[in-house]
């Protein structure tokens, strides 16, 4: 018996870590740009969203609409599916980003990068820089270089904001 209380103990403290710390499978496979010192933000045009912010590796980045300031809305599996995008320094700012507009907060996680005070954070389901498979997805929207939502309709027809 005590072995099993053992094992439970180390499985909890491993699941713990790994939520704790704001990565998981995904985002250790690159999916968030974080996660280190010099996390950059940039803008870049995309063919049916416009002039978006993207991560150091051109992917994506979010924010959610039910978020509250610097408090996510975004927990438990929705954080699998929606990863904070993190910095473990000051994030960078690249062309045509807002340096004042930058900073971090405590949002999923510790060191959530936020723009215009919007949490970030990247999509699971975008695989390559330029992907965009997070729009229509409710409450879910890329971000302008204003700090606005981007809610136009994609390659399909689809409003982001349905």
């Amino acid at each position: 018996m005590k072995w099993l209380l053992g094992v439970t103990l180390a499985a909890l403290g491993l699941a713990l870590t790994a939520c704790g710390s704001g990565h998981t499978a995904a985002s250790q496979a690159g999916r968030v740009g974080g996660g280190g010192p010099g996390a950059a933000v940039s803008v870049a045009q995309n063919p049916t969203q416009g002039a978006i912010l993207v991560d150091g590796a051109g992917r994506t980045l979010y924010l959610f609409e039910k978020d509250n300031g610097t408090t996510s809305a975004c927990t438990g599996p929705c954080a699998q599916v929606w990863p904070a995008f993190t910095a473990g320094a000051a994030p960078a700012a690249g062309s045509g980003v807002d340096a004042s507009q930058l900073g971090t907060a405590t949002g999923q996680v510790a060191g959530q990068v936020t723009y215009h005070g919007h949490l970030l954070y990247t999509y699971s389901g975008d695989s390559a820089p330029g992907d965009v498979k997070g729009i229509g997805i409710p409450d879910w929207y890329p971000v302008s270089p204003s700090g606005a939502k981007v809610d136009k309709e994609d390659d399909h027809g689809n409003s982001g904001g349905y």
